[in-house]
């Protein structure tokens, strides 16, 4: 009888793995879209040579005509990237990007932790549908920064954002957009610019397709002049 009922113990311990499992596979792949809240580029695919910045898709601000392109990769979650949208950026572009001498592309680096990804595919999911969508998300992000070792940029956090500082923005096809995944490629296609240029934090800089080691103004403003 022991015996018996070690057996049938046994049986119902696999049943119910069994059935864990498939709860598991069911609820991330519900309605043919994965239900998990943070996006892995890991497992993302996509058909590019980053032979450059790959600068036709990427958000910028200035002249695409303009003699200087300025390339910073970077994390919403990264505390030296908001110093960076604080202080070198209003520089940059009273200087250089609204007086036409240069153009800054913003490429996106996610890497600090996995609600970096989805503030990244968020932000290109709102630069499909407005590039100045982008540059506010852009900004508010940096300004509403939360501390780097939390998990503040869920989607709850940006979707709260979104309706309150871009009402313009068509909210339900950002978040269908965004649940879908449907511009995963397009991160994944910066992580490989990433890759290709031995991209290993943020915020980076490159000036005309030299990296600046010192990404402060007078950093690049050096590299510009040079």
């Amino acid at each position: 009888m022991i015996k018996n009922n070690r057996q049938l113990g046994l049986v119902t311990l696999g049943a119910i793995a069994v059935l864990a499992v498939a709860i598991v596979i069911f609820t991330s792949l519900k309605d043919g879209r994965p239900t998990t809240e943070f996006p892995d580029f890991d497992q993302v695919s996509a058909e590019f040579n980053p032979a450059g910045f790959n600068e036709a898709e990427q958000p910028y601000i200035g002249d695409r005509n303009a003699p200087v392109t300025i390339v910073e990769f970077s994390d919403y979650k990264c505390p030296a990237c908001k110093r960076w949208n604080e202080e070198v950026l209003p520089e940059l572009k009273r200087e250089y990007l609204d007086t036409g001498k240069a153009v800054l592309y913003m490429i996106d680096y996610p890497f600090l932790a996995p609600d970096s990804n989805l503030a990244a595919l968020a932000g290109e999911t709102l630069y499909q549908q407005n590039q100045t969508y982008f540059w506010t998300y852009h900004a508010k992000m940096s300004e509403l920064q939360g501390k780097k070792d939390d998990i503040w940029a869920t989607k709850s956090f940006i979707l709260d954002l979104v309706r309150t500082y871009i009402p313009e923005a068509d909210i339900e096809k950002f978040e269908q957009d965004l649940d879908n995944r449907t511009y995963s490629a397009n991160v994944k296609k910066d992580l490989m610019i990433v890759e290709h240029y031995q991209v290993s934090g943020t915020p980076t800089v490159f000036v005309n397709g030299k990296e600046v080691e010192d990404a402060s103004f007078s950093g690049i403003q050096a590299a510009i002049e040079n």
